[in-house]
């Protein structure tokens, strides 16, 4: 009878544990030990592309009076973008990365703080479709051609990895307001498979460049979270519902091809992030209309950009209809150039109608 038990209780535990490590989906973020739906907006930037580092015009009381706005609207997450396309930081030689430049970890170090202060999180975004756009040579000359070689070229890319983007991660190790680090934004943008940016690279480069970040970021801070701000579901599962458009559904960003692509078993990511907008093929396609577990991923998913101005295949409030579907977070574009009163609505709407998913009990001190 003993061993019969024993034998009970294995059983229950080992299912437990494969359960948990089958990482089933959940609709929650783990941050600063919390289990939370992430409530927020993209503030994306104030001043584009030079929000901090050399010359940075870093508006510290517009980003104090937004991280205070979310917060009494009951939100605890803003999405800030970080390099961009590359002009202002990191700091180049030729193609070579040399550092992040003069006061970008003092910048990102004055912005995090102030999200604590706040208690909000911050997601901050490293890199965007934007590094290969070509209006950007006439004020940044051979933009376009280093950043074209940091994606393919794998000396380029290591310079980066080592001498600034371990230094900017290291710099802010454990800062509790960081939720997460993203590699890129809508990375598609730049690939002849889906793209629109002037230049491209192949799909299998980016995929290389957000496994190798995503490890640099690994080992540079244990404890960070990596993720990847994708354009659409099209990107980001295998499941593609019947008489969705052309082509198919195609999970680039799946631990096993992130690792063939770039060879750092530990460049996965933590979550997965996806934009909606009614462009992306409406119902077939959109988080609003199905549930997370739809899309049969092994993580989380954050919904971290789209419109509640005239999008029709959202609904009403769309953070709860999010957080109903089983979505681990919503987050509306943006307090740059849309309606910064409605999107604390949909916050507060949300914040009002499930406060025990989103409150953040106070900030553990910062270990750095």
């Amino acid at each position: 009878m003993i061993e019969m038990i024993k034998y009970a209780i294995y059983a229950l535990l080992s299912l437990n544990l494969w359960v948990i490590s089958a990482g089933s989906q959940t609709n929650q973020i783990t941050f600063n030990g919390q289990n939370r739906f992430l409530n927020g907006a993209n503030i994306a930037w104030r001043n584009y592309a030079n929000d901090v580092g050399p010359n940075a015009r870093t508006d510290m009381a517009y980003f104090n009076r937004i991280f205070r706005q979310v917060h009494s609207n009951g939100g605890n997450c803003l999405r800030l973008w970080v390099h961009i396309h590359g002009g202002n930081t990191p700091v180049w030689s030729g193609n070579k990365v040399t550092g992040p430049g003069a006061n970008t970890v003092r910048d990102l170090q004055k912005i995090v703080d102030c999200a604590e202060t706040n208690q909000v999180g911050v997601i901050l975004c490293l890199w965007s479709f934007d590094m290969l756009q070509g209006k950007f040579n006439t004020e940044f000359p051979g933009l376009t051609a280093r950043s074209y070689a940091l994606l393919t070229n794998d000396t380029c890319r290591s310079y980066y990895l080592t001498n600034a983007l371990a230094p900017i991660v290291q710099g802010l190790k454990r800062h509790p307001a960081i939720v997460a680090w993203e590699v890129f934004n809508e990375p598609e943008g730049m690939t002849p498979q889906f793209g629109w940016s002037t230049y491209r690279v192949n799909i299998a480069y980016i995929q290389k460049f957000v496994n190798q970040c995503a490890g640099a970021i690994h080992r540079a801070d244990p404890s960070a979270r990596v993720s990847n701000g994708a354009w659409a579901l099209f990107s980001t599962t295998d499941v593609t519902l019947p008489g969705s458009a052309h082509p198919d559904n195609f999970n680039y960003y799946r631990d096993d091809r992130l690792i063939a692509a770039g060879g750092d078993v530990q460049g996965t990511l933590d979550f997965y992030m996806v934009h909606y907008y009614d462009w992306a093929g409406g119902s077939n396609r959109s988080p609003f209309q199905h549930d997370a577990a739809t899309w049969k991923l092994d993580k989380p998913l954050v919904v971290a950009e789209f419109s509640f101005v005239g999008c029709t295949n959202c609904g009403q409030n769309l953070h709860i209809v999010l957080h109903d579907r089983g979505y681990a977070g919503a987050l509306d574009w943006s307090f740059t150039d849309e309606n910064p009163a409605g999107i604390l609505d949909q916050i507060a709407g949300m914040a009002a109608a499930y406060p025990e998913a989103i409150l953040l009990r106070t900030h553990r001190p910062a270990q750095r």
